[in-house]
Order: C-alpha cells, then sequence, then structure tokens
C-alpha cells in the first residue's frame, strides 16, 4: 500500500477513535448526572455515592473502543 494512502487509512481510524471516546466521555457525563446519583433519594438517603468498580468498568469502556458497556 503507498504510504499517503496509508496515512490516510490511519488518519480515519484515529478519527473514529477519538469521536467513539468522545461519545463514551458523554455517555459517562450522563450516568453521573442520573437520578441514581442525585444529591438526596426520594426515600431520603444519600445518593451521590459511586462504586469504584463502576468507575473502573467505565474507564475500561472508555479505554476499550471496540467493547460494548457491561452495566
Amino acid at each position: 500500500m503507498n504510504y499517503i494512502k496509508q496515512l490516510e487509512v490511519t488518519t480515519v481510524e484515529l478519527n473514529d477513535a477519538i469521536l467513539t471516546r468522545a461519545e463514551r466521555i458523554q455517555e459517562f457525563r450522563e450516568h453521573l448526572f442520573s437520578s441514581k446519583f442525585a444529591p438526596v433519594q426520594s426515600d431520603g438517603s444519600r445518593g451521590d455515592w459511586i462504586a469504584t468498580k463502576d468507575v473502573l468498568r467505565w474507564l475500561q469502556y472508555l479505554d476499550d473502543t471496540g467493547q460494548p458497556f457491561v452495566y
């Protein structure tokens, strides 16, 4: 394959990866702003806690653009 064509292919792949990561970061922001994490839940308990395993799963999802997120 010609060097210029390879650079064009690489550029497209990298742009796709950037867009995928940006979309996943936005998904994570939406998750963090969901009612699951409201400061006070309907029963009066705190809802602003987040499990570290949740965060680690999200980070793996953000990092591995080829894998679907597993809740």
